[in-house]
């Protein structure tokens, strides 16, 4: 539309048509330049930086290592009936728990 306009006026053949498209131009470029300026303003937009937290509860992960750590003293204290091979397997788990 603005190759139209520009030719009509290098040739100086001004109408209504041009004013018309010139208005709807000048139209277009205000709602894009609008446009632009709410989205620099967007709140929405704008990026809020990470925040280090420790979302850890020490207590509960304390409670729970304990739990853990009796089971396994349990589990070594109970004799089982295995076969010797078995027996080398559970000792061998054992041992790469304890490390």
């Amino acid at each position: 539309m603005m190759e139209e306009t520009e030719k009509e006026l290098v040739n100086k053949q001004i109408t209504n048509e041009t004013m018309r498209r010139q208005q709807e131009i000048l139209s277009r470029l205000l709602e894009s330049e609008k446009a632009e300026r709410e989205r620099e303003q967007d709140e929405q937009r704008k990026s809020n930086e990470a925040k280090n937290q420790n979302l850890s509860n020490p207590g509960q992960f304390l409670e729970y290592k304990r739990l853990k750590e009796k089971e396994l003293e349990l589990l070594n204290t109970v004799p089982l009936s295995l076969t010797p091979y078995y027996k080398e397997k559970v000792n061998n788990y054992f041992n790469s728990l304890n490390k």
